[in-house]
């Protein structure tokens, strides 16, 4: 390899905000007991979300409990660079690739699961929406999520910091509080 060619590698690696070699820098903090995960664009469940950048996971106590009131509670966060137009459309359209590929739906076999259907809303404080989705992991039955949207912009870094909030609990129950004990670490890094 030349050396301008790899001076071209390094001056991209370092402009995208990952050094050769790293994987990506967590964006969340939360308490020891909420388990955590990281993926980097493009997911492999959901390859066609065409992203540049980073999920960050944190999954509640008891997220994967079905008798617990947290079932299906966590968060996620996408790290990307600016680009992602966050709009109702943009949201279940991504949304429902996400979460039938995680749940592995097969669009053609039609004695399988239904597609996952989404519809969000723009509110004073982001996006507020629903899933219908197939729990492919617990119960194996359809189930609704219920998610908030919430996006900053870091413009000294290119940056859109896409945080979600998910429950299968409805938005006035009380799990919806347990998210105020995760904090977004450095949204303009």
């Amino acid at each position: 390899m030349s050396k301008k060619t790899l001076l071209i590698i390094l001056f991209f690696a370092i402009n995208s905000g990952l050094s050769i070699g790293q994987s990506p820098q967590s964006v969340l903090s939360a308490p020891d007991n909420w388990k955590s995960e990281l993926f980097t664009f493009p997911i492999g469940f959901a390859p066609s979300i065409d992203l540049t950048g980073f999920e960050d996971l944190r999954f509640s106590p008891g997220w994967s409990d079905t008798s617990s009131q947290n079932f299906w509670t966590y968060t996620f966060v996408w790290y990307i660079d600016k680009g992602f137009p966050m709009t109702e459309s943009s949201l279940s359209k991504n949304m429902e690739t996400y979460f039938d590929g995680l749940m592995k739906i097969d669009p053609v076999d039609s004695n399988g699961p239904e597609k996952t259907r989404s519809i969000f809303i723009k509110t004073k404080k982001g996006f507020q929406g629903k899933i219908w989705v197939h729990d492919a992991f617990f119960t194996k039955k359809p189930m609704t999520l219920y998610v908030k949207v919430k996006e900053t912009y870091c413009a000294k870094t290119n940056k859109q910091v896409i945080r979600f909030e998910l429950s299968s609990k409805e938005f006035d129950h009380p799990t919806w509080e347990i998210f105020k004990e995760i904090k977004l670490l450095a949204p303009c890094k």
